[in-house]
C-alpha cells in the first residue's frame, strides 16, 4: 500500500459506540450461509475489520441496525472476492451469479433455500429483506436500482478482463463509481437511521451531483490503496491507467488522483452549503429537512470519512 500519501478528507472521525460489540459475533452471519468454508476463511474474514468499516459508515448505529450494516459489509468483500479468481476473467460465469442475485430484488420475498442456489445469492436475499423492513417502496424501488447497476458492473468488469480491454480514465472512474458500492451503503444508511429522505430531493441535481462526488472520493482514494494489490493480480487501477495513458510516473499518477480527491471534496463543501435553499426551493417540511440533514452527515460525509479511515489500515491492503 502506498505509504505518506496526502488525500483531502475534511470530515471529522467517527465510528458507533457498539462496534467492539459488533465484532464480537460478526461471523455468524456469513458462516450461517456457508460464506466461510474453513479455518483460513474465518481467520481471513475476522482480520478484514468489517465491523468497524460498518462503525465508520453508520457511526449512529447500534444493536440489530449496525449488525445488518456489518452483514452488509460482509457481503460485499466476499462477494468481491469472488470475482479475484477465474469468475473475474468469465463474463458468463459473471453474469450467471449476479444474474441469481439480481432475481432476489424482483421476488415479493426471498426465495426458499436450495441447494442449487449460490450462497452468496442466499445471504443476499437475507440481507434484502432486512434492509426493506419498515422502508417505503419508493426506498426500495430505488434501493433495488442501485444494487442492479452495482452486480451488472461486475459483469463489465469481468469482460473488459477477458476481452484485455483498459478503459479510459474517465470511463473507469465511472465503473467503479457503480462497484465501490457506496450507493447501497447510502440507501442502508437511511434503513439503519430510520428515516428516508424526501424522494424530490433525493432525485434533484444538487444531491444527486453530492452522491456522485462522495462516491468518486471513495473509488478514488481506494485505487490508491488498492494499487499494490490490483497489480498483483492483473486487474484495472487508476495508478496503472494514468501511467499507461498519460506516460506519467507512478508518483505523479497518484499525486494527479489526490488532487483529484482534493477537487472533488471542495466541490462537494461548496455544493451542500446550497442544500438549505434547495430545502426552501422544494418546499421541505421540518421532517422532511431533518432527514435531509440526516442524509449529509450520516451518510455522504461519513461514506468518505469512514472508508479513508478503514482503508489504512485493513488487511485487504496492507498485508
Amino acid at each position: 500500500m502506498p505509504q505518506g500519501v496526502d488525500t483531502y478528507i475534511p470530515f471529522p472521525r467517527r465510528v458507533s459506540p457498539d462496534a467492539d460489540r459488533a465484532t464480537a459475533g460478526h461471523l455468524v452471519w456469513p458462516s450461517s450461509f456457508g460464506l466461510l468454508r474453513d479455518l483460513d476463511a474465518v481467520r481471513r474474514h475476522a482480520r478484514g475489520g468489517y465491523p468497524e468499516l460498518a462503525g465508520r459508515f453508520h457511526p449512529s448505529a447500534t444493536g440489530a441496525d449496525l449488525d445488518l450494516g456489518v452483514d452488509q459489509q460482509s457481503w460485499f468483500f466476499l462477494f468481491d472476492d469472488a470475482f479475484d479468481g477465474s469468475m473475474g476473467q468469465d463474463p458468463e460465469r459473471a453474469k450467471k451469479l449476479t444474474h441469481v442475485v439480481a432475481e432476489v430484488l424482483e421476488a415479493p420475498s426471498p426465495p426458499p433455500p436450495t441447494r442449487a442456489s449460490p450462497p452468496l445469492a442466499l445471504a443476499f436475499a437475507d440481507l434484502w429483506e432486512r434492509s426493506r423492513d419498515g422502508m417505503s417502496e419508493r426506498w426500495q424501488a430505488r434501493a433495488a436500482a442501485n444494487w442492479h447497476a452495482y452486480l451488472a458492473g461486475h459483469v463489465t468488469e469481468a469482460a473488459n478482463r477477458s476481452g484485455g480491454v483498459g478503459p479510459s480514465s474517465t470511463g473507469h472512474v465511472t465503473l467503479r463509481r457503480d462497484t465501490c458500492g457506496v450507493p447501497p451503503i447510502l440507501d442502508i444508511a437511511e434503513r439503519l437511521g430510520r428515516f428516508e429522505i424526501a424522494e424530490r430531493a433525493y432525485h434533484s441535481t444538487l444531491v444527486t451531483t453530492l452522491r456522485h462526488l462522495a462516491a468518486e472520493v471513495v473509488t478514488l482514494d481506494n485505487e490508491i490503496i488498492s494499487l499494490e494489490k490490483e497489480e498483483a493480480l492483473g486487474d484495472n487501477n487508476l495508478v496503472l491507467i494514468i501511467e499507461r495513458e498519460e506516460h506519467r510516473s507512478r508518483t505523479e499518477s497518484i499525486t494527479l488522483i489526490c488532487d483529484m480527491i482534493r477537487a472533488r471534496t471542495e466541490r462537494f463543501l461548496a455544493l451542500e452549503r446550497r442544500l438549505p435553499q434547495l430545502c426552501d426551493s422544494l418546499r421541505l417540511d421540518e421532517a422532511e429537512r431533518a432527514s435531509q440533514r440526516r442524509y449529509q452527515n450520516d451518510a455522504l460525509r461519513t461514506v468518505m470519512r469512514g472508508a479513508h479511515d478503514w482503508q489504512q489500515h485493513c488487511s485487504r491492503y496492507t498485508s
